[in-house]
């Protein structure tokens, strides 16, 4: 997959032949999304163009109104892996800046989407606005392909069973809730953010449980504090882990929340390693534990429980 911060950084050669263009933010790559890229891959298939992604870098709320916007479900890079995988030609990610919030809508279409994309069909869900101030919509694309002649698709959201249209804030909600059950419905997939494994404070390993510490940027939203049976991906392999999220209610409780990994089976130094997380269920809530050996009879039914919930993952 191609990847540019700008359409004018696409070459006439690449889509001499015209493209079809799905816009949106695409945060989660969720089921909604899915439906719109699946309909862009159909098109392109079926017409012989170039599948182009337009999105943003970062959630368009950053720039209008940052102290309103919303943890974005996956970083920039996650986003990027996702789309290749989906098997898209081209995906423009555009910084969200004034000058680009700037564009008036008409514009938007004739430079960017017409002369720079050579856009034949595009894909948009039925809420997705665009140009200075939001004044484009579905209606105005429609009217305008008259013009420049392309055609406009608008792609009816998801719903899913138990939990209604499937939505980036409604995965953030069952994120709050630790209902990771429900997210992963919407997303199609087992929900991970990923980080760097950083030195703690060793508790752990002294208990007998050396866990791996998440430090520096993370990328996606941690969900609700809590322990949960889930995986890790390091260097590309997949190991059961039971996962702490929130601080040490017993020893630290003023302490910051943090994401920790007990990685099942497993023993080395993975300090510096990129490590995925990803979440399948939460067992528990924090608690605040009175001995030390309360705590580690509860660390230990953590780990069965773990096992027990992946084994019949």
């Amino acid at each position: 997959m191609l990847t540019v911060s700008s359409a004018d950084q696409v070459t006439p050669d690449l889509v001499s032949g015209g493209s079809v263009v799905a816009v949106g933010k695409f945060d989660g790559i969720h089921l909604g999304h899915r439906s719109i890229l699946a309909r862009m891959q159909e098109v392109a298939e079926a017409e012989n163009l170039t599948s182009t992604v337009l999105t943003f870098t970062d959630h368009p709320m950053r720039f209008l109104r940052p102290e309103a916007c919303p943890v974005a479900l996956t970083s920039p890079e996650q986003r990027l892996e996702l789309l290749a995988d989906i098997g898209v030609d081209i995906c423009v990610m555009v910084d969200f800046t004034a000058e680009f919030a700037a564009i008036p809508a008409d514009e938007f279409i004739s430079n960017v989407l017409v002369q720079q994309l050579n856009a034949k069909h595009i894909i948009l869900g039925a809420d997705f606005r665009f140009g200075h101030r939001g004044q484009g919509d579905s209606a105005m694309l429609i009217a305008a392909g008259k013009e420049f002649g392309f055609t406009v698709e608008v792609v009816d959201g998801v719903t899913c069973p138990g939990v209604g249209n499937v939505s980036s804030s409604m995965i953030r909600e069952a994120l709050r809730d630790g209902d990771m059950e429900a997210a992963a419905r919407m997303l199609g997939r087992t929900y991970a953010i990923r980080a760097t494994v950083v030195h703690g404070d060793a508790r752990g390993r002294d208990l007998g449980f050396p866990t791996a510490n998440l430090g520096g940027v993370v990328e996606g939203k941690v969900p609700a504090d809590g322990v949960y049976a889930g995986w890790t991906v390091i260097d590309g392999e997949r190991r059961q882990a039971a996962i702490s999220v929130g601080n040490n209610p017993t020893f630290t409780p003023d302490a910051e929340s943090r994401v920790e990994a007990f990685i099942l089976d497993f023993s080395g130094d993975l300090y510096g390693k990129s490590i995925e997380v990803q979440f399948l269920q939460r067992l528990r809530g924090m608690e605040k534990y009175d001995s030390l050996d309360a705590l580690l009879e509860q660390m230990h039914d953590d780990v069965v429980q773990t096992r027990r919930v992946l084994e019949s993952a």
